[in-house]
């Protein structure tokens, strides 16, 4: 056994609370290094008072993967003030080794020096995910280019984009669409910047309190909000305060006084007067002049923005922020902005958009959520452009549950392209069935699905500006057979609770022929998802009868899955089957 491989830290994403009485324990060891893991458990005190008691004892699961490392796991009941424990491993010889208290032991520790020590739970510890998120499922829109409230779509809406272009998209447009949305099967609307600026993204603010005219009124959003809310959809806005616009109000102040102005220290600048070109003299957003990057460093500075984030959500009833380049700013800052939105409303979701490891994060004082880019990689280098084995997606699937509590895993955006991307299709190289086999993953896979908008349609597009083309509303351009799909595909996993709350395991992983398997198991619910990603149709043996939701049929000991496709099925008695047929409506 790798002994420097061995690794578990109380008081961190290895020993959590995940409810007032249960603890969530962790142990990562060398991947492939040991047979299995026990973990030894007993009250502190009562172990003080009685010191050759035998102590509880829970067998590890293993939950994880990557291409280092293992990951076990097992959750103990937390009904005392202060809990000791140790592990007990086995290596692959069959010889045991104990660890606690980051020592190795060859016996059983008998003394509290040698154990580990968690301390008593919290409640203000405790990492909370607003209970709704379970059962999101995530539509981005991109309101510029979403649809014009009120009109037809012209020639220039479907013509290729520029990046200044103006198509006319607005909130009343999505109003009018909530019908469709709803139809989709989506629960969660996610929008791109909607406040005041000159730009087509809006991610350079002019002013944070007004809805930009081009997109319409405060009445107009409120509006959105409520017949959202009515149709069980909750509505998430886009929270740019690391950098604002250089119509802003404050930098506005700077440029007229300098030094002099009492916003000088709200942003980064090198020296005065203010020059905006193309190499300014303050700090900016990706060196976009018109970005000024925001210095979070005073009080003033700190409470307008969190000011901001509060009157959204206390006068407009919004349900969630994505923070806009959130680890470019102050933790500090996230932490005293969660704490008061909380106040007004206490299941607010708050998602990051954090490219990398980003468990920092998300201890459970900052974001519930971010923008699960790492599971983007693993499903494109997969699916899309085929460099991953099965093998190499599995464990990049296990890097990340390796890394998150499971709080925050469960709650991942699991995205597989947005604004800041190519679509997906494209770099599919336009394979509809690849783009079906990573949209069942998402929606059969843990964590929140997330959908840019026209995925389902079949829009396609390069890097900025032609992700954002304009949504497909002309129906015969439209991909009824694939949003079809869609659709079928969200009510499997808004009816299977197996697929929203259930565990996760694998049962297949097949270089050769590129199959990959995987159970979602809640309560007497089974789930179990194959996918092949090979160039060939393929039999897999099964165990007994199951129900193929996605063809609506039986299957027994045995199923067939033709190449870069995958199968859902459920093991459960028969009658309990729901039939997932979806017909597309006339004029949908």
């Amino acid at each position: 056994m790798l002994k420097e491989a061995v690794y578990h830290k109380v008081n961190s994403d290895y020993v959590y609370p995940i409810a007032e009485d249960k603890l969530l324990i962790k142990i990562r060891t060398k991947k492939d290094d040991v047979k299995n893991i026990k973990l030894n458990f007993i009250d502190k005190y009562f172990y003080i008072r009685n010191n050759k008691i035998e102590m509880n004892q829970n067998e590890m699961k293993k939950v994880a993967t990557d291409d280092i490392f293992d990951y076990y796991e097992t959750i103990v009941i937390f009904d005392v003030i202060s809990l000791t424990y140790y592990f007990e491993m086995e290596d692959n010889a069959g010889k045991k080794i104990y660890y606690g208290n980051n020592k190795f032991q060859t016996e059983k520790p008998t003394h509290l020096s040698k154990m580990f020590i968690m301390p008593t739970i919290a409640k203000k510890d405790l990492f909370i995910v607003p209970e709704w998120t379970k059962d999101s499922i995530v539509y981005q829109i991109f309101p510029e280019r979403f649809k014009k409230g009120g009109e037809n779509e012209s020639k220039e809406w479907y013509e290729n984009v520029k990046y200044d272009s103006f198509l006319g998209g607005n909130i009343q447009g999505i109003i009018e669409k909530l019908d469709y949305l709803e139809e989709l099967g989506i629960n969660t609307i996610y929008l791109n910047p909607i406040f005041k600026s000159n730009t087509n993204h809006k991610y350079n603010t002019d002013d944070y309190y007004e809805i930009d005219e081009e997109f319409g009124t405060k009445a107009d959003f409120k509006e959105l909000v409520e017949k959202s809310h009515k149709k069980n959809i909750r509505i998430v806005l886009d929270a740019v305060f690391n950098h604002t616009g250089i119509n802003f109000f404050g930098f506005q102040d700077v440029l007229e006084k300098g030094e002099d102005s009492e916003y000088a220290d709200w942003f980064e600048i090198e020296e005065h007067p203010v020059r905006i070109e193309e190499n300014p003299n303050y700090k900016t957003f990706g060196h976009h002049p018109y970005m000024p990057k925001v210095m979070m460093e005073n009080k003033e500075n700190i409470q307008y923005f969190i000011d901001v984030a509060k009157y959204w959500v206390k006068e407009f009833d919004i349900d969630g922020w994505r923070l806009d380049v959130a680890d470019e700013i102050s933790q500090e800052f996230w932490k005293k902005m969660r704490r008061e939105i909380r106040l007004i409303k206490k299941d607010v979701m708050i998602v990051g958009e954090i490219w990398y490891d980003s468990s920092s994060w998300l201890q459970g004082d900052q974001f519930d959520s971010v923008m699960n880019y790492m599971f983007y990689d693993a499903v494109e280098g997969f699916i899309a452009k085929n460099e991953l084995n099965v093998t190499e997606f599995s464990e990049s699937l296990g890097k990340i549950r390796g890394l998150y509590k499971i709080q925050a895993y469960n709650a991942m955006w699991n995205l597989i392209d947005s604004h800041d991307t190519s679509r997906f299709l494209y770099r599919a190289k336009e394979s509809i069935k690849k783009l079906k086999l990573a949209s069942l993953i998402q929606m059969t896979y843990t964590g929140i699905p997330t959908i840019y908008y026209g995925d389902e349609l079949g829009m396609s597009g390069g890097d900025d500006p032609h992700c954002r083309k304009g949504m497909i509303w002309d129906e015969d351009k439209q991909n009824k057979k694939l949003l079809e799909y869609y659709k079928k595909i969200i009510k499997i996993r808004n009816t299977k609770k197996a697929l929203r709350y259930g565990d996760f395991s694998e049962i297949l992983k097949e270089n050769e022929r590129k199959l990959y398997g995987y159970k979602r198991k809640y309560k007497d619910e089974e789930i179990y998802v194959y996918l092949n990603n090979g160039t060939k149709k393929v039999e897999i043996k099964i165990d007994g009868e199951m129900y193929d939701l996605l063809n609506a049929k039986k299957v027994n000991n045995k199923i067939i899955i033709n190449a870069k496709t995958g199968v859902i099925l459920e093991k459960s008695e028969i009658n309990k089957y729901i039939n997932f047929e979806i017909k597309i409506k006339e004029n949908t």
